[in-house]
């Protein structure tokens, strides 16, 4: 008995240890499992991460190489001044720098700027030739020919501080673009002549956060048209109706107040008085039938002329709603660009100066404007409207009007065919309500087509305008190649212009 209960205590024993066995046996084959699944897991992740790296790398790479494309660029220049002092630290080679410790290069045009900041100069240029064909009905039917419409440096920059700029845009071109086409011209008074002129001359400094002053001579901030430079206008020049209900330039004071979505001009000037016709009156006797037809050239209509104002105000308001400011810069938006929109109004009052031998002026001037410019993704829209009134109007024949209205408008738009190809529309109309003062029978229609070349730095632009009214005396402008054509339909314009600007 004793034997047999030997014997079971060792079966039971050894079923016990083999139990146990298996049971550490399963234990290490599941957690052996476990962990082949952990290393296959880190694995996956080791080699995401080299992918990672590896692209990573390439976009390093991409990134160095388009770096190094456009290295002399001004912030690059900035970027590198320290290393370049570091490098040249002999005396006798920093001398071969331009001057002592100036910085030069291209960035869209050539500048020459001091190291520490401090002062900066860029020099650019505009040249556009054009050729103008004109047809009408009337005697004298076609007129055609080559002029280099504009010829100009672009000499800007800052001084002292990046606070204090300032912009010169001396040239050649013509001396009055507002002056009307009549009789007078073919005594070659100098407003329909091309020679040396003076666009621009100013000092602008922002004295705070949001403020800004201007002092010089600058495009008064009235119509949009007039405030977009002329090197990117939409067709070949700007409509009839901003070159005769625009104001120009003139000689003054500006404040501007900016914000991110809105901002405000307001100029107190000399008024809309035109280079050209204050030097009529040096060239023709007083005497002269012709010289009072130089003088009677209102230019723009309602203008104060050569007799000068006694006080003038012009302020605009411009609205963001979507986009950026330098959208707006320009009349195009290529393939690609964001959609952007902003509305402006704006507004102008200048009493003339009147008596003895003051002719050719009103006692009051009142103008409105109102605009809306849309851009989108190779496409624009642009449409305005323009009103002034004329009270006590006063000519060189001592006739005087009580009131003169002048109305215009002007639509147009665009769209890009291809990258560099662009096509688009523009119509126009207006004039002075009353049919004294030709009436406001102008409508053109005007279509053409931009090749881009370079960007705006060289460009092709050709456009065809077609006539569906009247183009009175008061209308016409030599310059755009519109001449007068009253009670005959049909009159025509064709232009192409070779532009080139840095």
């Amino acid at each position: 008995m004793l034997y047999q209960s030997d014997q079971k205590i060792k079966v039971h024993t050894y079923t016990v240890v083999t139990l146990l066995f298996i049971i550490m046996i399963g234990f290490r084959c599941s957690y052996a499992d476990d962990i082949q699944q952990q290393i296959d897991a880190l694995r996956n992740r080791i080699e995401s991460v080299e992918d990672n790296t590896i692209e990573m790398r390439n976009s390093l790479d991409r990134l160095r190489e388009e770096n190094e494309m456009n290295w002399l660029t001004e912030k690059r220049t900035k970027q590198i001044k320290t290393l370049v002092h570091d490098v040249l630290a002999d005396a006798d080679t920093r001398s071969s720098l331009i001057g002592d410790g100036l910085l030069g290069g291209w960035d869209d045009g050539f500048f020459v700027a001091s190291s520490d900041g401090l002062f900066r100069l860029k020099v650019g240029a505009l040249v556009q030739e054009r050729y103008v064909m004109s047809h009408r009905d009337n005697a004298d039917k076609w007129r055609g020919g080559f002029e280099n419409n504009r010829t100009r440096l672009h000499i800007s920059g800052h001084i002292f501080n990046q606070d204090l700029t300032f912009l010169l845009q001396p040239g050649f071109g013509w001396l009055d673009p507002h002056a009307f086409g009549t009789a007078f011209v073919n005594v070659q008074t100098p407003v329909t002549e091309i020679r040396s002129r003076l666009w621009d001359a100013w000092v602008n400094y922002k004295f705070a956060e949001e403020w800004s002053a201007k002092l010089g001579i600058f495009m008064l901030p009235f119509t949009r048209e007039s405030l977009v430079s002329d090197q990117y206008q939409l067709a070949v020049d700007r409509s009839v109706i901003d070159y005769r209900l625009g104001l120009g330039r003139s000689q003054g004071v500006q404040f501007t107040w900016a914000r991110d979505d809105i901002r405000a001009f307001m100029a107190i000037t000399d008024g809309s008085i035109t280079h050209g016709s204050n030097s009529v009156a040096l060239n023709f006797s007083a005497s002269s039938p012709v010289s009072g037809l130089a003088q009677a050239n209102q230019v723009p209509p309602w203008s104060a002329i050569r007799n000068g104002t006694r006080w003038s105000v012009t302020s605009r308001v411009e609205f963001l709603k979507a986009g950026t400011w330098d959208q707006f810069n320009e009349f195009t938006s290529a393939p690609g660009s964001n959609n952007a929109t902003m509305v402006g109004v704006a507004f102008h009052a200048q009493r003339g100066i009147t008596g003895v031998g003051k002719k050719v002026t009103s006692d009051l001037d009142l103008g409105v404007t109102a605009d809306l410019s849309m851009n989108f993704d190779g496409g624009t829209f642009f449409i305005s409207g323009t009103y002034h009134n004329q009270k006590e109007v006063v000519t060189v024949f001592d006739v005087t009007t009580h009131n003169v209205d002048w109305v215009g408008y002007v639509v147009q738009g665009s769209v890009y065919t291809g990258s560099t190809t662009e096509v688009f529309l523009r119509f126009e109309g207006g004039g002075a309500i009353q049919n004294s003062y030709g009436g406001d029978d102008l409508h053109i229609l005007t279509t053409g087509a931009n090749w881009y070349l370079d960007g705006q730095g060289l460009k092709i632009t050709s456009d065809f305008g077609w006539n569906f009214g009247d183009v009175s005396a008061e209308m016409t402008n030599y310059m755009l190649g519109w001449r007068e054509s009253i009670d005959v339909e049909g009159a025509w314009v064709f232009r192409t212009e070779l532009q080139l600007a840095f």
